[in-house]
């Protein structure tokens, strides 16, 4: 089953994300648009996995979570991968904790790589994704919304992380938690 672990985030921070989707949508551009309720901080991407190996990485999580505190987080930029020239991916950036964030996200990274996980060959940044763009149609007007639009912080508090499945369906993807493992408060 293909699964990933992750940061849920909370519905203000959602809703405010689904204001910016709706003013980026003004600009016409050819952009497939992650639903609101399924945004989230992702730490690692497991790709395809056996059910044997749901234990163990719901284990890791758990050695995780209990080495790092609970985070304060908040909605901080607007951007896109590779660059606001050729944008394919429009994300939400985040501030806050991150120096303790990236930190769990290396550590995951490094357990799981103990139970056959490859480690990830991009540094982490922590960004939401909230649309993938399909053709460079508009996309000088779409990055001109985002370079001015305010982005309200809209602070959460991370309390856990999240090992996730993921189903791929023609209306988007579908999210079942697997596991959760409680931060330290």
């Amino acid at each position: 089953m293909r699964t990933f672990v992750a940061i849920e985030i909370s519905h203000e921070a959602k809703s405010v994300i689904a204001e910016l989707q709706n003013k980026l949508r003004d600009a016409d551009g050819d952009v497939s648009w992650t639903r609101p309720d399924n945004i989230h901080l992702t730490l690692k991407f497991l790709g395809e996995i056996s059910e044997s190996l749901i234990a163990d990485s719901a284990r890791v999580c758990l050695e995780c979570a209990t080495a790092s505190n609970s985070l304060d987080l908040h909605l901080s930029s607007v951007g896109a991968f590779p660059d606001s020239r050729q944008p394919r991916v429009l994300w939400v950036g985040l501030g806050g904790d991150l120096d303790p964030l990236v930190q769990l996200q290396k550590d995951l990274d490094e357990r799981l790589s103990r139970i056959g996980f490859e480690r990830e060959p991009k540094p982490f940044r922590a960004h939401l994704t909230m649309g993938r763009v399909k053709s460079r149609r508009n996309s000088r007007a779409l990055m001109a919304i985002a370079k001015d639009y305010r982005l309200p912080p809209s602070p959460f508090r991370v309390t856990e992380i999240v090992l996730m499945r993921s189903q791929l369906h023609p209306a988007g993807s579908r999210y079942t938690r697997l596991a959760n493992a409680a931060l330290q408060n």
